[in-house]
């Protein structure tokens, strides 16, 4: 059994292929097929049980014929095309040889040196039929090594491009052969992918129309032919074609505890759900340590994977104590249909990276080492393998350096085996945790305050709700103050005034600020209210309000100037502004004096509503 592995330059697609026979009975043409019996079977190593992902040759069979066939009235042969129709896998479009099988050992024919034209035709609507397949390139040769299961290649050069196309036809013309009717065409008759091999022909014996193939009177598979298979007719891409891709971007998203690193170009070992058949799994695990006293609290998983296949959920487990041989314990796992799908701009072996990102868990982990394991469940068609890496830009620990990771299959027959084993040199894998230490809860707002600076003595703050007394009311500044350190919010609105700026307090991360132009707003109760507050672990509020009443003057802060809150600033005048009595500064020169007292006699009378 080959690893379950991405390989450079010489990698195959798991695929069967099948040789057919066609013949035809006497005065009326049709297929026909000889079949040899006892011949032993044999697989090849392309056979299933390989999962060497994407393949640099398209194919269909496992290397063995059954059968051979012809077309024609049981006499003669006439001239046909028979071709094997492929989709497209992106990164692989630069078709350079094709690869044919003659005959079959079950009934060897004399056939070498038989003329033949190989032919690549395009599918321009993408449907799988080639009733409008149009011809993009040619090679003659002749057939050789037949009755062998012998490949034989022909070269196209320049190669042949299929980028544009989603599906593509490859396949040959046979001659005519009049007074006797030659089986050239090889046939696996397993059948496993039905209705790819077709056949077009005339049925008066005619010339073929090999640029046109749709335009022949007859256009089939050989599946409603009565002889299901697929041809032994192959074509290769030699080593896989580089997928343009964009700027790869950062991969953790916000809130990553744990990221073993980005992809290394270097390999990479099956990983998911669905895709080599109905409830077949490869899955492939890697260690992570949560070395907080506390814990963390986890609310995403991810693995970055490359993939050709439409991803229709994921499935996520996290373990301990997994040594060779021994799944230790299920610590947290589930399923979901609804997984984040994003390009992380990189690429390997034709195959796009995607981060697959299961969210909105809610899962504590206490201090110890950790399996994780995210997979992408797909729909059996196409293949998926999380991505090695050498822990570039990679957060926590390990750092993509400690080969301590396992894999598991019930397809490959493997029970948590080393993945160094699988994929033959030690291997650490793309994958990451995101949340946040535990102890740091949710984002949540503690306190707030409104704060102004006096001069050389510095800022002072009054709590809120509060009332602010003092002048000034084009530099407020209002200050929240978070549980968790933050990074910003996305937007700041007023009942009242403008809003200036927001900024984090240099002297504590744990707060924003917030200045708004308050001049017309005496007399007022102002909402100040924050959108989208975010902090350092990832976590997001909603919303932070501040409210304050704005009565300039009212150094008690009972609502209402009087004569109170005059002879309280006159009871403290000529001190130095301090913590103590900081309100009774009203102007903001950093000591009170007349000036203060003035200024408040001035707004004798004012109340907040």
């Amino acid at each position: 059994m080959k690893y379950p592995t991405l390989q450079r330059g010489i990698l195959m697609t798991m695929a069967l292929l099948a040789s057919l026979a066609l013949t035809a009975q006497a005065g009326k043409p049709k297929l026909s097929r000889n079949q040899g019996q006892g011949v032993p079977r044999h697989v090849s190593s392309t056979a299933k049980g390989s999962a060497r992902a994407p393949a640099a040759t398209y194919q269909y069979d496992d290397g063995s014929s059954e059968q051979s066939v012809a077309f024609g009235d049981g006499t003669q042969n006439f001239q046909s095309l028979w071709f094997n129709q492929f989709a497209v896998i992106p990164g692989q479009t630069m078709i350079s040889t094709v690869e044919i099988a003659w005959g079959t050992p079950a009934f060897p024919q004399p056939i070498d040196g038989t003329p033949t034209t190989v032919c690549i035709w395009s599918d321009p609507n993408g449907d799988g039929n080639p009733s409008d397949a149009v011809l993009l390139g040619s090679v003659t040769g002749t057939m050789s090594m037949s009755n062998t299961d012998t490949f034989i290649n022909y070269t196209f050069s320049p190669p042949v491009d299929v980028s544009a196309y989603t599906s593509f036809f490859v396949g040959n013309l046979t001659p005519a052969h009049p007074g006797t009717e030659l089986f050239y065409e090889s046939q696996d008759t397993d059948d496993l992918a039905p209705n790819k091999s077709w056949i077009s022909a005339n049925l008066d014996g005619s010339a073929v129309n090999i640029t046109n193939p749709g335009s022949n009177s007859l256009v089939e598979t050989i599946d409603s032919a009565g002889l299901p298979g697929n041809w032994m007719i192959r074509a290769d891409t030699g080593i896989p074609t580089p997928t343009p891709t964009p700027t790869p971007t950062p991969t953790p998203p916000p809130g990553a505890l744990w990221y073993n690193g980005d992809f290394n170009g270097v390999n990479g070992l099956a990983n998911e759900d669905n895709f080599v058949g109905s409830g077949e799994y490869a899955h492939t695990y890697d260690d992570f340590i949560v070395g907080d006293p506390s814990g963390w609290d986890v609310n995403a998983v991810y693995s970055n994977n490359l993939e050709n296949t439409d991803v229709t959920g994921a499935n996520w487990e996290i373990r301990q104590g997994v040594s060779v041989g021994n799944g230790g314990t299920i610590v947290a796992s589930g399923t979901t249909l609804t997984p984040i799908v994003t390009a992380t701009g990189r690429s390997g072996f034709g195959f796009n990276e995607y981060m697959i990102e299961v969210t909105g868990l809610s899962v504590h982990l206490d201090p110890g080492t950790y399996f994780l394991l995210v997979s992408p469940v797909g729909d059996s068609v196409g293949v998926s393998y999380v991505s090695t890496t050498s822990g570039a830009n990679c957060i926590g620990l390990p750092c993509g350096n400690d080969d301590n990771s396992f894999f598991d299959s019930n397809f490959f027959a493997v029970v948590f085996g080393a993945a160094s084993d699988q994929i033959g040199f030690p291997a650490d894998f793309s994958m990451g945790v995101n949340g946040m230490v535990s102890g740091g809860g949710v984002l949540t707002l503690e306190s707030t305050a409104s704060r102004k600076t006096h001069g050389a003595k510095g800022a002072f703050d009054i709590p809120l709700p509060g009332v602010e007394c003092r002048t000034g009311l084009t530099r407020n500044v209002v200050v929240y103050t978070f549980n968790n350190a933050v990074t910003g919010a996305d937007s700041a609105s007023t009942s009242c005034g403008t809003i200036g700026s927001i900024s984090v307090d240099p002297a504590n991360a744990k707060n924003l600020l917030v200045s708004y132009n308050g001049a017309t707003c005496n007399e007022s109760t102002v909402t100040v209210t924050l959108t989208n507050v975010h902090d350092t672990m990832g976590n997001t509020l909603g919303t932070a309000s501040a409210s304050m009443g704005i009565l300039t003057g009212d150094v008690t802060g009972d609502g209402k100037v009087k004569n109170g809150d005059i002879s309280a600033v006159q009871a403290v005048q000529g001190q130095q502004t301090n913590s103590s009595n900081f309100r009774d500064d009203v102007t903001l020169d950093g000591r009170i004096n007349n000036q203060d007292v003035q200024t408040v006699r001035s707004h004798r009378g004012d109340v907040l509503p």
